[in-house]
């Protein structure tokens, strides 16, 4: 299979390899090859080209690995020079919407267009990194990234711009875990409480990861006000001990906005339902669903 690679970064270079293992023909273009970029060429004996008008008429798979901000852009230019029936793979970190304008110009090509989502660091695990992929022709992209080694799971239902969406959302939780955890450990080791703080959140394990959100979700309409009120004491007692605070206070203006939105419009019930409380959040928050 005949394979072109828009951009020839680390992650370019991280598939181009495997699937060059693999038997498959790898050209990269790149307008500004690194030289790790043309030391992998070299030893591999492949081309590097800095036309993607040059490389893609003659490929069965187009592969973008270029930044977001210029993505939408790869793909037009690309989209024009490629053969019918061939796949483009989009790997880059843009804007969903954008995401999905380039595929419903592949579409009016006849050319399949799959959104693939990095979920990890790929800097370490390489093309072992889990991967999410989404739209009009996904089995054979799954297909693709096997023949590398690499995990491709599906969306399942997914049109090209929902992993993508789904990969941005991932990043708005584990990004503010990580700042949480950062604010909160730091001042764990401060106190010398690190492993009994670890014990003292051990019963999280003891459920799973969508029970205990739903469960965060469905108090929270409830329970703010009083939760709000430990959440003040919490960002007193670290601003006491000199330690940086940073997320606490966008998490007590959360926990404020919702005890004030409880006071103007408490909820039919002490215990809502999942859909319940969605329905009210929505509501008291003027958004449509």
């Amino acid at each position: 299979m005949k394979i072109g690679i828009i951009g020839a970064g680390e992650v370019g270079l991280t598939y181009a390899r495997p699937w060059s293992a693999s038997g498959h023909e790898i050209t990269l273009c790149d307008l500004n090859p690194s030289s790790a970029a043309k030391a992998f060429a070299e030893e591999s004996g492949l081309k590097i080209s800095t036309s993607i008008a040059d490389v893609v008429p003659d490929c069965d798979v187009v592969v973008s690995c270029v930044f977001g901000t210029v993505s939408l852009a790869v793909a037009e230019q690309a989209l024009g020079s490629m053969q019918k029936d061939a796949l483009y793979v989009d790997m880059t970190t843009a804007d969903p919407n954008q995401i999905r304008s380039a595929a419903q110009r592949a579409a009016q090509l006849q050319i399949q267009y799959v959104d693939v989502a990095i979920l990890g660091a790929i800097a370490l695990t390489h093309e072992k990194t889990n991967l999410l992929g989404a739209g009009v022709g996904i089995d054979r992209a799954v297909s693709l990234y096997t023949s590398a080694g690499a995990p491709l799971k599906q969306v399942e239902g997914g049109a090209a711009g929902d992993a993508a969406s789904l990969k941005i959302l991932r990043s708005v939780f584990t990004k503010g875990l990580e700042a949480l955890t950062i604010e909160c450990f730091m001042a764990a080791e401060k106190q010398g409480v690190t492993d009994k703080l670890h014990d003292a959140l051990s019963d999280i394990d003891q459920a799973s990861l969508r029970d205990f959100l739903g469960a965060l979700i469905r108090t929270h309409v409830v329970h703010a006000p009083r939760r709000l009120k430990e959440v003040e004491e919490a960002e007193r007692q670290l601003r006491a001990a000199d330690m940086p605070v940073s997320v606490l206070p966008g998490v007590k203006d959360l926990f404020h906005r919702t005890a004030q939105q409880i006071d103007a419009n408490p909820l039919a019930t002490a215990s809502p339902t999942l859909e319940q409380a969605f329905e009210w959040l929505f509501k008291v928050n003027g958004i449509t669903r």
